[in-house]
């Protein structure tokens, strides 16, 4: 039956008997929940009104998750404050509050029923659906028949476990071995077995369709099994003249050969003369099956006899004990977790629900259903499209057609994306063919005109897009307010929806992914480089702002496509955060550090425990460090000491303010935070401390929290939500998070990456609209496997809907000519499979020019196609040199200098350490080398004539070259040729502006001049192929002493002519900044500016004099340390690396020498030779 559905009005919608709202995506259920519940409140609607005015504790507000509670309680609050203000001001800037206001008669009485509701807030009934059954079934006991004490059991998988431990020893252990064998091949023990079943334990309202022979005993179905396969052996083994048979037929000769038939007969034979010990079945037995030879008959007749079909029979059957095992283990062990539970009453999460509809239907139910209207006449069900059929029950007995009550059913069947909780979207279907009363919401109040454009344009071009007809797509406005809502790059509005095609006529679903999350990252990254040059906006005609990192978030389904955006990020440096892991904080490292430790704690004595925890994160040391540690007694004795001080902490205070302790002594911040996952484990560390600190009060000793610890880790699941991972950080940071996490929510851009990834339903479960019933079909019949897939696709397609419309200004999708099968030899493609193919393709298959051709349908002003180029190499290599986007970390404990044994060293520390101790060993120090450590006196004060303003006459010291190269690190060249701008950068350092005609001309000489053999100058160079102050870290492992390091360097002929380095050895991290890398033909090269004063001219800047001054100032060290760097950052990213074909050089620029007259001054080139680059790279690998 089709419904006409009535548009919704605040004050006209009728609040008696049932009423179905549907609330599409961003139009306000929330809002219009809160609108309605002010009018219970108030007794507003005239003839639409309830029969009387409620008060907060007879409203019920049901929802199903703990967050929608929060945000109802908190919304609900908010507007019976709002309103009883405006009623006290008289006006209100609110329109939809205005109008409720102007339907009060008096406003005295309402402002009094508003602060008696405000103050009784925290009476009000709003709380989950199995909160409510609690609730109920704590609070009428008596009349559900309930005893008071039933303990809440919160997690039932330790039951479960129980219960199927229980149902493998009773029903296995008397196996015989031959069956044993069999089952363990499919599952080793119980708990591979749990994990099978879990998914369907708490399903109760799954039917297993079984067979006629669903009672057996598994012996008994091990015995048919093995009768049926003796049977074949034995018709097998009485054919006669088989091979002359189908030599005679018309079967494709080329597979049933003169070679390959008598080889398939003969290990057919073997087989069938074999014991029948398990069910292993002869892999060539496929060859004769009777469908099998028909396909490979090419012309004339197809062989036939008797036996083929019997194989083909045979073959389609079910060999196999696991969906007996399945289906008798479902119904052992929810019978032993009912048994248990009754025998300690104690009731589960599930339970509730079951509980609440056997009271109902008991002879008392009517007494209890009677109590429950009674306290609560009017109920909300908020996202009724999430409700199962037991559930829905519940609440069509306690106010289906019932005098004097309001059932209001709010949701949005579009978004009915949880049936893997046991949501069905069937019932929402069931409830909305016996409502009669249809409201919509049709203004969406979120996002932008051209958003709500292109989703409808979108969902309208299939006639049927939810796939079942009772699911309609009703297109909604967009709310006026939001009419010059746009999203701006380089000028240009954008598209609120862009398909990103991937090229190519069928492409793998790996492939697809991998691609689509470097398209993702790189136009990321595009949109936050334009924004830092404020080329990237979004807002409306008043107010804009530039796109910030926390703007954007990432759609995906599950953590490994969380993975492979994150990744993608990772390598341009943009930050991003996972929200939807659900992970146990008791799978990390942290907690295997920390259990390591308590146990060494606990047992001192234990050598080998002790000093297996010195080589964990906490202690940081290696395998080299700790044997110097263990032989120089004085300071073993100062470690044993310390971590003495750390258990008698433990012991003391607990384990959050040891490991606090622990982490501040021992700068554990400070080390972990050079490393990319050190803010991860700091995280978990903490978290860990917090979790054992408030545990330990549920034990009776140190010990036996160190055991529930051990157990935790052992257990390996993901615990309960306050045992989940925690975010480290998500503060201006790209969040990744799941569609299914992300429902609800609002986004100003959107990226859908893997829009197209899908896989077609594994398990035969499917609806029965006939008989109302939910199978689960174990045997997989091919019917059922179709409904299943139906399910599955529109499920998919809703799935689509809520991710589409979590945007608010742009949304961004993936799609390419998707094939799930590449081997196969088709030139369609599988696209129509997945959710947004179904939509763009009608259903229908079709090759990729077809995909091209039905996207070019939806290219319009609110949506347009992108189809990327060919390989994103390019692309991709370009981006990776794009400017870090620095995350913001909380370095709280970082006031302490690291010990001596690890440290953060850098070029410029070698380099200090190694002139100070050479010139006193060597020769006086000259005024030159002063000037360069100790040049706070600078020249900049001195008046010159502007006849000698030159950049030889530009102040030298540390003044002066900081301002050049904060200048240099100007990306944009036009920005260094702005004299207005290069005036004011002079003025505000310090500089007088007498100076901005030199520096106009001096710059413009830098930016043109050529620099290198090919000609390129830094203005020819795009700004996405350059990437300024490119920070990186070298781990030094064990230890780098100057000896060793002088020994490797020397293989460079420029560093053999250097005096040798000498620097106190140093373990930790090698720490530098390269002025500039970019990108040309293929190459990338390293920039280096110098603003050293050689000389009064640029004769002083000859290749000669720059080689003396490297080897002065030691900047072949520099260059070493600068290329070691880069050519480990593009090993990581690049495929196919190659450093002779990849790497172009070092550049250093020194800065005064360069001029347009000659531009072999100034300009120094230089690239080392791979066999000494790669025994550098052995040398800090610690391999030489």
């Amino acid at each position: 039956m089709k419904h006409v559905f009535s548009r919704f009005t605040p004050l006209t919608l009728p609040l008696r008997g049932e009423v179905l709202i549907e609330a599409s995506a961003g139009t306000g259920k929330t809002f219009t929940i809160g609108l309605l519940y002010l009018r219970l409140l108030l007794g507003l609607g005239g003839h639409a009104d309830f029969i009387r005015r409620l008060s907060v504790k007879e409203i019920l507000v049901v929802t199903f998750t703990e967050s929608s509670t929060a945000e109802l309680r908190a919304r609900i609050g908010s507007n019976i404050h709002e309103l009883r203000i405006a009623c006290i001001r008289g006006e209100t800037l609110n329109p939809a509050l205005a109008t409720l206001m102007s339907e009060i008669s008096n406003i005295q009485q309402a402002i009094s029923h508003l602060l008696i509701a405000e103050r009784n807030m925290h009476h009000a009934v709003i709380c989950t659906i199995h909160g409510f059954c609690q609730r109920i079934l704590h609070m009428k006991a008596f009349e559900a028949g309930m005893l008071f004490t039933h303990d809440f059991l919160e997690d039932e998988t330790s039951l479960q476990r129980r219960g199927t431990i229980d149902f493998w020893r009773r029903d296995f252990y008397s196996l015989p071995l031959p069956i044993v064998r069999i089952i363990n091949k499919i599952w080793s023990g119980p708990d591979q077995l749990l994990q099978t079943l879990s998914p369907w334990l708490h399903r109760e309202e799954l039917t297993i369709k079984e067979d006629i022979h669903s009672n057996d005993t598994i012996e008994q179905r091990h015995g048919r099994i093995i009768a049926r396969i003796n049977m074949l052996k034995t018709a097998w083994l009485q054919i006669k003249n088989l091979q002359e048979l189908i030599a005679k037929s018309g079967v494709n000769r080329r597979i049933y050969n003169s070679k390959n038939l008598p080889t398939w007969l003969d290990r057919i034979t073997k087989w069938a003369l074999s014991e029948t010990v398990d069910y292993v079945i002869a892999q060539d037995l496929v060859r004769f099956s009777q469908n099998i030879l028909i396909d490979n008959t090419i012309k004339g007749e197809s062989p036939y006899h008797p036996v083929f079909d019997q194989i083909q029979i045979f073959l389609a059957s079910q060999l196999s004990l696991r969906n007996l095992i399945i289906s008798r283990g479902l119904k052992s062990i929810r019978a032993y977790t009912k048994k248990e539970k009754n025998t300690k009453s104690q009731i589960g999460f599930y339970d509730l629900l079951t509980f609440m509809n056997i009271a109902l239907q008991k002879p008392s139910g009517k007494i209890l259903a009677t109590a429950i209207r009674q306290s609560y006449p009017v109920v909300f069900i908020d996202e009724f499209q999430d409700t199962d059929l037991q559930q829905y029950r519940i609440f069509q007995t306690l106010y289906y057609k019932k005098p004097n009550t309001a059932l209001l059913l709010i949701g949005d069947p579009k978004q009915a994306i949880y049936s893997f909780r046991g949501a069905s979207i069937f019932t929402y279907m069931q409830a909305s063919s016996q409502i009669k009363q249809h409201y919509t919401l049709d203004v969406n109040q979120r996002s932008s005109k051209s958003m709500v454009n292109s989703i409808n344009h979108l969902f309208t071009h299939h006639a049927n897009p939810f796939i079942f007809t009772a699911i309609p797509f009703i297109p909604v406005q967009s709310a006026k307010i939001n009419h010059d809502m746009y999203f701006s790059v380089s000028d240009r509005k954008q598209p609120a929806l862009t398909f990103w095609l991937q090229p190519g006529n069928g492409v793998s679903l790996s492939n697809y992914q991998e691609y689509m999350a470097k398209q993702c990252a790189v136009e990321i990254s595009n949109w936050l480089s334009l924004a830092e040059k404020n080329a990237a906006f979004i807002g409306n005609t008043k107010i804009q702002h530039p796109v910030k990192t926390s703007d954007i978030v990432v759609l995906v389904r599950n953590k490994n496509e969380a993975a492979l955006v994150q990744q993608a990020l990772d390598v341009l440096n943009i930050p991003s955060v996972y929200l939807s892991n659900r992970e146990s904080v008791f799978n990390t490292l942290a907690a295997q550090e920390v259990l390591l430790l308590l146990k060494a704690m606990l047992t001192p004595e234990k050598e080998s425990t002790f000093l297996h925890c010195l080589i964990t994160n906490l202690f940081g040391m290696d395998a080299t460090t700790l044997d110097i540690v263990k032989h120089d007694e004085p300071m073993w004795t100062t470690f044993i000491a310390e971590f003495m001080d750390y258990q008698n902490c433990w012991k003391k205070y607990g384990v959050l303010p040891m490991l606090r302790r622990l982490i501040k002594q021992r700068k554990i911040e400070e080390k972990l935070l050079t490393s990319k996952q050190g803010e991860r484990y700091l995280t978990d560390l903490l978290h860990i401390g917090e979790i054992l600190q408030a545990r330990f009060s549920d034990f009776d000793n140190h010990t036996a929290l160190v055991r529930w610890l051990s157990k935790k880790i052992q257990k390996k699941d993901a615990g309960i939500p306050n045992q989940r991972l925690r975010v480290e950080s998500n503060h201006n940071i790209v969040k990744i998070i799941t569609i299914y996490k992300s429902k609800g929510l609002q986004y100003p851009l959107v990226w859908i990456p893997f829009a197209i990834s899908c896989l077609q339903a594994k398990h035969a479960v499917y609806y029965d609209d006939k008989i109302c019933t939910t199978f689960l079909d174990l045997n997989q019949e091919p019917k059922s496997m179709i409904l299943a897939d139906r399910e599955r696709l529109a499920e998919d397609v809703r799935l689509l809907y809520v991710a589409l419309t979590r945007s608010i200004f742009h949304c961004s999708v993936g799609i390419a000519p998707l094939c799930l099968n590449i081997r196969q030899n088709t030139t369609k493609t599988d696209l129509h499979h997945s959710a947004l193919g179904y939509l763009i393709q009608k259903g229908k298959a079709m090759d990729a020019s077809g995909l091209l051709e039905a996207l070019v349908a939806f290219d319009t002003d609110s949506t347009t196609v992108m189809i990327s180029s060919g390989e994103s190499g390019d692309t991709w290599h370009g981006a990776i040199l794009k400017p870090t986007i620095q995350k913001t970390v909380s370095n709280s404990l970082l006031s302490y200098p690291l010990e001596d044994f690890w440290r953060i060293t850098s070029y410029s520390d070698l380099y200090k350490q190694y002139s100070l101790m050479h010139l006193k060993k060597w020769q006086p120090m000259p005024a030159k080398v002063l000037d360069l450590y100790f040049s706070d006196v600078i020249e900049s004060n001195k008046q010159v004539s502007s006849a000698l303003l030159t950049p030889h006459t530009f102040p030298r010291g540390v003044k002066s070259g900081v301002f050049l190269h904060k200048l240099l690190e100007t990306s944009d060249t036009h920005q260094l040729l702005n004299k207005s701008w290069l005036e004011s950068q002079l003025v505000s350092q310090g500089f007088s502006k007498d100076w901005g005609p030199v520096m106009y001309t001096w710059m413009k000489n830098i930016v043109h001049a050529p620099l290198n053999h090919i000609g390129v100058s830094l203005s020819q160079i795009p700004l996405q192929d350059k990437r300024v102050e490119m920070q990186f870290y070298l781990p030094i492992s064990p230890v780098m002493t100057a000896e060793k390091l002088n020994n490797m360097i020397r293989q460079d002929p420029l560093s053999a002519s250097c005096s040798p380095l000498r620097f106190q050895q140093v373990r930790g991290m090698l720490q530098g900044c390269i002025d500039l890398v970019f990108f040309w033909h293929g190459k990338y090269y390293i920039v280096d500016y110098k603003s050293n004063w050689l000389g009064p001219d640029s004769t002083y800047y000859t290749q000669e004099i720059m080689i003396d001054v490297i080897r002065e100032h030691r900047y072949d060290l520099q260059y070493q340390f600068y290329t070691l760097a880069l050519h480990r950052y593009l090993r990581h990213r690049l495929l196919h690396y190659n450093y002779e074909h990849h790497f172009g050089g070092i550049i250093y620029l020194f800065l005064r020498g360069i001029e347009d007259t000659n531009y072999n001054h100034g300009i120094y080139h230089a690239a080392l030779n791979v066999n000494f680059i790669d025994a550098m790279d052995d040398f800090f690998a610690n391999k030489i």
